[in-house]
């Protein structure tokens, strides 16, 4: 069991720290004890985490689950453990940052004054009065006066400076999202009709429309992801240590595609045909599994087939 430098406040806290001992892999345990370098406001920072942060994210994945009008809501101890390995996973999630020296870096705030430039403004002149015939019949000819610029009332001017502010400002393109989540849509896009089962550290996460579909089939929390886009994407995820029980699950409702670092393994659902046995007979109705039953305790799985008869089936 491997060593982290986590203080636990609390029973709570304490169960989650012998969780992470137990469980994490060699590389998060490095990046949970000596934290991982991260580029934010053009500088090198070290983002540590620890406990009391995994906690309040914890408080905010439980809030997003709360159904309306409730006051509370019932989290497994296993969706909470799955929280805390994307928690310490999870880069773009930050606690503390410390600069290079070892100081707690602390955000400048900028505050930006812009002054608004002086428009160019056209004034349309008053229009010259018009004379008819009848106006020059008397003794006296009538001046026509020369056309006088108006000056603009404070709400034409208003308009005038927000109309050249709006001209003066960059068009901005729509973010197209983290460097993963632009992998993951470029696989699915190729295999559309598939659920992407992507490999990312110590867990297989799956997002979007198929996210919804797996966690309706498999109870599974859905939860979210910030992929860099305006809001989070939908996302559900499954230890890689128990990886191929969901597969086979998923394989049942839909055709599966596994992403593990650069290579994409297509499984199609034919393969999660559930092994039977002949419970009159003993025998094995496919090959695949003979292996597995030979190992098991016979008297054991006798009593299982007494106990639940047709029902029983082989993964």
């Amino acid at each position: 069991m491997r060593t982290l430098n986590l203080t636990a406040t609390g029973e709570n806290q304490a169960r989650i720290k012998d969780y992470l001992e137990k469980n994490a892999s060699e590389v998060l345990a490095d990046k949970i004890n000596s934290g991982v370098y991260i580029e934010k406001d053009g500088k090198r920072l070290l983002n540590k985490k620890d406990l009391n942060g995994f906690m309040n994210f914890a408080l905010n994945e439980a809030k997003k689950l709360v159904d309306n009008g409730a006051i509370g809501t019932y989290v497994d101890d296993a969706v909470v453990y799955g929280w805390a390995i994307h928690y310490f996973e999870e880069d773009s999630i930050h606690g503390k940052l410390f600069n290079e020296d070892g100081s707690e870096y602390k955000p400048v705030v900028k505050h930006k004054t812009t002054s608004k430039p002086a428009p160019t403004i056209a004034v349309k002149p008053k229009p010259k009065e018009q004379f008819s015939l009848f106006d020059f019949m008397g003794t006296d000819t009538p001046k026509i006066e020369e056309s006088v610029e108006e000056e603009m009332t404070e709400e034409e001017k208003d308009e005038a400076f927000e109309m050249i502010e709006q001209e003066q400002q960059p068009v901005q393109e729509k973010p197209k999202g983290s460097s993963v989540y632009v992998r993951y849509m470029q696989i699915q896009d190729k295999y559309p009709d598939y659920v992407i089962a992507y490999r990312l550290g110590d867990f297989y996460e799956i997002f979007g429309d198929n996210a919804k579909l797996v966690s309706k089939h498999l109870d599974l929390t859905l939860t979210g992801r910030d992929c860099g886009l305006e809001e989070r994407i939908p996302m559900v995820g499954f230890p890689y240590h128990c990886a191929e029980l969901y597969f086979n699950k998923i394989l049942k409702f839909a055709p599966l595609a596994v992403v593990e670092n650069m290579d994409v393994t297509v499984r199609e659902q034919e393969l999660a045909t559930l092994e039977k046995i002949d419970y009159e007979t003993g025998e094995v109705l496919t090959d695949t599994l003979q292996e597995t039953v030979d190992n098991l305790d016979k008297d054991a799985l006798y009593k299982l087939f007494e106990i639940f008869g047709d029902e029983i089936t082989l993964e």
